[in-house]
């Protein structure tokens, strides 16, 4: 006679599972159509001071002057763009040191925006070295 054991798929854990990816879909479908739908969800401002980037939580405003430059990045696959901060800057170390040790880059800017990845951080450099006095 052979001796065999069998560990069967929880019901329990299946149904937790099923019940956790529901909510997030649940969630994600009208935080997608408001990102989608609502043009002040998420943007990147220029101005003459500095750049703002909005998010459906918030804002983050750095002058041009507390920023050395921008480049591309990748972190994993995915492409960003790297906000190199000024050594002057003394704002958010704890977050940007954290940001570092995870990504590589103290500050990022995603790709979620309406203009190509290749663009924009040509389009900051261009303005940081305009308006940065």
């Amino acid at each position: 006679m052979t001796e065999s054991l069998t560990f069967r798929a929880s019901r329990a854990k299946g149904l937790l599972v099923l019940v956790l990816s529901w909510c997030f879909v649940a969630l994600g479908i009208p935080v997608g159509l408001f990102m989608i739908f609502s043009p002040n969800a998420m943007y990147l401002r220029l101005d003459q001071e500095g750049f703002e980037m909005g998010s459906l939580i918030r804002k983050l405003r750095i002058k041009w002057t507390d920023v050395r430059g921008f480049e591309m990045r990748r972190i994993h696959h995915n492409r960003m763009i790297a906000i190199i901060y000024a050594p002057h800057y003394n704002e958010q170390k704890i977050g940007r040191a954290v940001a570092s040790t995870i990504s590589g880059m103290e500050g990022g800017i995603a790709n979620n925006y309406n203009a190509s990845l290749d663009e924009i951080p040509k389009t900051l450099n261009e303005w940081r070295a305009r308006y940065a006095q």
